[in-house]
Formats: structure tokens, sequence, C-alpha cells
């Protein structure tokens, strides 16, 4: 009998390790979707095509999308934007990002797109996130056709070639790091396709690698075992709004009827592209609402609790920022945070009842960004604002309130010259201190200052007498 005790609280304690209330493994991941494509002009010197698309956008004002990110249009090395990002996803409850991912030529972008991946992921470390990638095949098919590997565009062997390559780059630099995504121990790759390689190929570009990744495809793009795990889903908008419930259960149900041992659940806020109004063709439009029953009718509520009822060991959402295609969950002016408030909720139901990070946590990551841009040429402010950064990353979160609402009210509040967001005896001790002295950090007239501190600069102190900062 004591022995038969022993085994049911065994069993039992296992059983709540891995499992929540749900019956949701404890392992499941929540990986974001992420474009690292975006070049912007006070960064780099140039607009990317990913903002204007050629001369049919003009950013800033405007951008190649129904969207505009909270960010504004941004580059995806920068270094403040990154930093504001990772700390977005982890504030968010996403354990970390899958990069779409072009190779690593300097052929068209491709050399771009693997930099901006590499000036990402140390931030991602940072916050404690993992990362892996989604390769796009189709890369080695433009290269080919462009005649990169030489005059012979029929000529598959040096493409597959540089297909083993890019496997045993992948190796040395992101599969071997204990923050790449892994299952079992081995590193998780997705492939947008395969659009190039065959099945033979595959075979090829793996045979060197120990150990092999769990390979992902594109759902409905069919690659042998066992070189492929299972696949990953993607929305489909040329089935419209009405099709998305139809869609996952045919997913779904494929997963179940392969028997994947492990798929990727994909989860999306809708699908609106710009491609028609960049000269192209769109590919369809999925709807941010729909019906979907005792769901709701979010349709990024309604996609990623789903992909949380599942059975996939990672959940990718579609997307943090494909702009072009509409299916961002990183804030935008449009929405604000409202898809990474529902992240949070969704996680917190079913993966980590624990989670802790608030709405207004997510604020913070970007009130970071808005200052550095607005302060860039003052060192003052911004080795502050560098100090906020090394606390959001080391959860001291209302330290780094602190700092931002220090520096807010220095910056914005005419009226309170030494930083207590308050206008009281204080400031007027520092405007008499500089009276009739050019002290630019006293010279708070109308229209940036006139160059001495005087009665105009009198007038503005006493305009906001015993006033509080907004």
């Amino acid at each position: 009998m004591k022995k038969r005790t022993t085994l049911m609280v065994l069993i039992f304690a296992t059983t709540i390790c891995c499992y929540n209330s749900y019956g949701i493994a404890g392992t499941k991941k929540i990986m974001a979707h992420y474009m690292p494509w975006h070049q912007s002009k006070p960064f780099r010197g140039f607009w990317g095509s990913h903002w204007n698309k050629g001369s049919y956008f003009d950013p800033p004002t405007t951008v190649a999308s129904h969207y505009y990110p909270l960010l504004g249009p941004y580059d995806s090395s920068d270094p403040h934007v990154l930093a504001s990002q990772a700390l977005l996803m982890k504030f968010a409850g996403i354990d970390g990002m899958i990069a779409d991912w072009y190779g690593i030529t300097d052929f068209w972008d491709y050399g771009l797109i693997r930099d901006s991946t590499n000036c990402f992921i140390p931030y991602i470390k940072e916050a404690g996130l993992e990362f892996s990638i989604c390769y796009e095949d189709q890369t080695v098919k433009h290269m080919l056709n462009n005649h990169y590997f030489g005059a012979d565009a029929n000529d598959r062997i040096p493409a597959v070639a540089h297909g083993v390559e890019v496997m045993q780059w992948l190796q040395t630099n992101y599969f071997t790091d204990p923050s790449h995504l892994k299952i079992d121990n081995r590193p998780v790759l997705l492939c947008f396709g395969p659009q190039f390689f065959t099945d033979d190929e595959w075979t090829t570009l793996f045979a060197a690698l120990n150990p092999k990744p769990h390979f992902f495809p594109l759902k409905y793009h069919p690659v042998s075992y066992p070189t492929r795990t299972g696949e990953f889903d993607w929305p489909d908008p040329s089935y419209g709004t009405e099709g998305v419930i139809s869609r996952l259960d045919s997913f779904y149900s494929r997963a179940a009827y392969m028997h994947w041992e492990h798929f990727v659940a994909g989860a999306f806020p809708r699908f609106h592209d710009i491609y028609a109004q960049a000269g192209g063709t769109s590919y369809g439009y999925i709807d941010d609402e729909g019906v979907y029953g005792t769901y709701g009718t979010s349709t990024y509520s309604y996609t990623l609790e789903r992909a949380l009822q599942s059975n996939a060991d990672i959940v990718e959402l579609v997307t943090w920022n494909d702009y072009g295609e509409g299916t961002i969950i990183e804030p935008t002016v449009e929405d604000g945070y409202l898809y990474l408030e529902i992240t949070q909720q969704l996680r917190k139901q079913y993966v980590d009842v624990d989670f802790s990070y608030t709405a207004a946590d997510l604020r913070l990551p970007v009130r970071l960004y808005t200052l550095r841009k607005e302060n860039l040429s003052n060192p003052a402010i911004m080795a502050q604002l560098a100090a906020a950064e090394d606390y959001l990353f080391a959860d001291n979160l209302s330290g780094a309130g602190k700092i931002l609402d220090q520096i807010e009210c220095t910056v914005s509040f005419a009226g309170d010259l030494d930083g207590d967001c308050r206008v009281n005896i204080n400031d007027l001790h520092v405007l008499a201190s500089a009276w009739l002295r050019n002290e630019p950090s006293a010279d708070i007239a109308p229209a940036g200052g006139d160059g001495i501190v005087n009665f105009m600069d009198f007038a503005v102190l006493a305009d906001n007498w015993l006033t509080n900062a907004p």
C-alpha cells in the first residue's frame, strides 16, 4: 500500500510539474516571426524597400503599409530599436524570435538581413530569450537564375554546395549557441518553402550536421521523413476572413493525421497587404475580427488561443513586423499595444499562471526609444537612458521608470528647471541664479529661448507656477 501511495504521489507531482490546468505542456514556446529587413535613412543614409517600395511611398511621412510603427520607420540594425524590441517581447510573454533569414551572401539585400539578425541576437540573449531562423531557400534560386554561381543557370551542383556551406555556417554560428531554440537538444530550423532544394538535396545539406536540426517546412510543402520533423502554419489570405477557422481545422487535422511528434502552430492578427498599392497584386485579406463562436471576434485572440490549446511545441506569432503584409503585433499607431496585451493575457492563462508583467510595463521600452530619438545629441541624457536600459534588462522596472520620468520632466516641462516634475521655489532659485546670463538650461522662453535669461523666461515660470508635469 505504501509503495502504491508513493507511486501515485510521484505521478501526480510529475503531472503538476509538466502541465498546467488546461493540459498544455509547460515547455510550449511562444516565438515571434521577425523581419530583420528594414533600413532607415536617419540611421543608415537611405530608406530600404520595405519602407518605401521604390517610389510608391515617402518615409517617414508615409510607409509601405496600412499601419505605422509606434517606434517610427526604423532600421533593423539600430541598437536602440533592437533593445526596445527585445524588451517588448520579454514583457509581452514571448519566449524569443524566429528571424526571416536570407542566407550568408551579400547578394541583393541578403547580407544586410544577415547582419541585422546578428545585431539583434545579443539583445535577445540579454533579455533571456531564444532565437531561431526561418530560411528562405528561394534565395538560392534567385542567385542561380542571376548567374551568381556561374554562367549556367541550370547547373544545380554549385547551388547545392552553397546550401551545404549555409548549413555549416548555421551550425557554427547559431545552432551551437545555448540560446538557440531546440527540441530534445536538437536545433529548430524552419524553411519558408522549400522553394528550391529537393528532398535529396536537403539530405545532402544536412549530411554533415551533428546533431541534425528538427526541420519544419511551411505547411503543404512536403519534405520526406526523416529529413523533416513536422510543418509550421501560416495565414491563408486567399480564403478570406471566413476561411480562418476551416484553414486552422485543416492544419491541426493534418498534424494529427500525419502523427507529427512536433510541429509549429501559428497565430496572426490579420492579413492586410500593401502590394496592390505598391504596383503589384494583393494576396488577399483577413480582417482583424471575425465570427469565432465562444472564442469571440478577435482574429488574433482566436488563432493564438487555438495554438496554445494545441499539441504544438512551438507557437509562432505571425508576425512581429511584416508591415508590407499587415501582420504586425508590435506596437503601431493604429492598434497601440493591443496584440502584446492579448499575448500577456493568454500566456498567463495557458502557459504561465505566475506571469507578472503588465500592460503598463509594455510602455517602458517605447518610452526609452522615444527619448533616445529626441536626445541623440545630448550625451548626459543618453547616458541616463543607457542606465535605464540596463535596469529594464535587469528587471528593475521601477528604477528604469524613475529615470524615464525624470528625463521626460526635464526635457519637456517648461519651468521645471531642477527636474523634480513641479514648478516651485527651487526653479525660481535656478532662474534667479542665471539672471541676465546666457544659460541654455534656464533659457525657457518660447521658440527655444532668446539667448538670455530674462523676463520672458520668468513669464514662462509664472505661467506654470506650482503645477506638476503632465
